[in-house]
């Protein structure tokens, strides 16, 4: 029952390739075509925007492009949380110590001396992606609840600061839905807690699969209770997702001989995170924490959120 994380390939991966010579990046593309998927970017800007909807796992970067040049576009990356673990490898014609030193500075992890070496070129692709491929596993490890597969509390703790941060940059709002199962230890007490390790597997994968937007995180923060982070989600898009929550698990139709439905249910609460909202994500949390204990006092199988007003209400009331 335990979920192992999926292990990626080389086959697996995507090289970016930048460079605004058409031929170069013709070149390196039939190069490692059986080995990678490439795709590519005729300047910086154009790799720095592919880099923040998609991040590849690895860069292949000229130095030398018009506007930006591709010092320049890996120090941008190396500010950036989202991308800032991308290996960019230099494609430079010049390999005088004083170049190579501009490389290093600017955070790349190697550099690749044109005209290429095809030889060197896959050889050294091969290798920064097989470390790519281990350092992501262990991460994948670190981050991931073993039984749901969901995040763990460790991910919230070190990623959540970053996220409020892309909140803040951007002035968009931040939801956060906590949820938990109803009546759970009467669960265990019933059915044994293989079943009910089994009963937060189902409900999790169910979760997940339920989840419309990539950016959006399902964690469990303990036991049977879960956290979902909503990046740029209002109050009522948090409502949104906390009935569909509700309806996912319903469909799932867990049997729950102590529970009054006679089936596994949840209760939910939600809080949003905006600039002229609750004052920072510490108490947007425990906001959404109190509107959970509403749920519960509130018969349970229900949510309960904060209104626009700052009161507590839900569907029930």
């Amino acid at each position: 029952m335990h979920h192992r994380p999926a292990r990626r390939s080389i086959k697996d991966c995507t090289v970016l390739i930048v460079d605004d010579q058409t031929s170069s990046r013709l070149v390196i593309a039939t190069l490692l075509q059986d080995i990678v998927t490439c795709v590519q970017a005729s300047n910086a800007r154009e790799a720095l925007d592919y880099c923040a909807h998609i991040p590849p796992d690895l860069i292949l970067m000229d130095v030398f492009m018009p506007e930006m040049d591709g010092h320049e576009a890996c120090a941008l990356l190396s500010l950036n949380p989202k991308t800032q673990q991308i290996p960019v490898v230099f494609v430079t014609g010049s390999v005088s110590d004083e170049e190579q030193e501009k490389c290093w500075n600017a955070g790349g992890v190697d550099f690749v001396q044109k005209p290429v070496n095809a030889t060197t070129l896959i050889n050294r692709v091969k290798s920064h992606l097989a470390h790519k491929l281990k350092t992501d596993l262990l991460e994948q490890l670190i981050y991931t609840d073993r039984l749901t597969g969901c995040f763990n509390r460790h991910y919230l703790e070190e990623r959540l600061p970053d996220i409020v941060r892309d909140a803040n940059r951007d002035a968009t709002p931040l939801s956060i839905a906590i949820f938990d199962i109803d009546f759970f230890k009467q669960f265990n007490d019933e059915y044994g807690h293989i079943e009910g390790d089994t009963c937060l597997w189902k409900l999790a994968k169910a979760l997940k699969e339920s989840l419309l937007r990539p950016m959006d995180r399902l964690i469990r923060i303990g036991g049977e209770e879960f956290m979902i982070i909503l990046p740029d989600t209002n109050e009522a898009g948090a409502k949104t997702v906390c009935e569909r929550i509700l309806v996912t698990v319903d469909r799932l139709q867990l049997k729950h001989n102590r529970s009054p439905t006679g089936m596994v249910t949840v209760s939910a609460g939600a809080a949003t995170f905006s600039h002229d909202g609750i004052g920072n994500i510490d108490e947007v949390v425990l906001k959404a924490d109190q509107c959970l204990y509403k749920a519960k006092e509130n018969g349970r199988n229900t949510y309960a959120y904060i209104s626009e007003a700052g009161v507590i209400e839900s569907p029930g009331l």
